[in-house]
């Protein structure tokens, strides 16, 4: 299965008006490089905590953020 994490995570800081700065700071992220770790697939292990709070942050599904659905609204029933 293909890691699609960063290309939705980048899609996402791209359809944003937040600078990476930013989004590092509501993220709790000591520096914007995190968010470059994570957008470019350097940061090979991601905390589920993480997704939840990035897919919290740019109101999306984090199923979607992951890659297990093509619906960024997709919720557990």
């Amino acid at each position: 299965m293909k890691n699609l994490f960063p290309e939705r995570f980048t899609e996402l800081l791209n359809e944003s008006d937040m600078t990476y700065v930013q989004i590092a700071e509501k993220l709790g992220f000591r520096s914007k490089g995190t968010i470059s770790k994570y957008a470019n697939g350097k940061n090979k292990k991601i905390d589920i905590s993480i997704v939840v709070d990035i897919a919290n942050l740019f109101n999306v599904s984090p199923v979607w953020l992951i890659g297990l659905t093509d619906d960024r609204n997709f919720q557990i029933k």
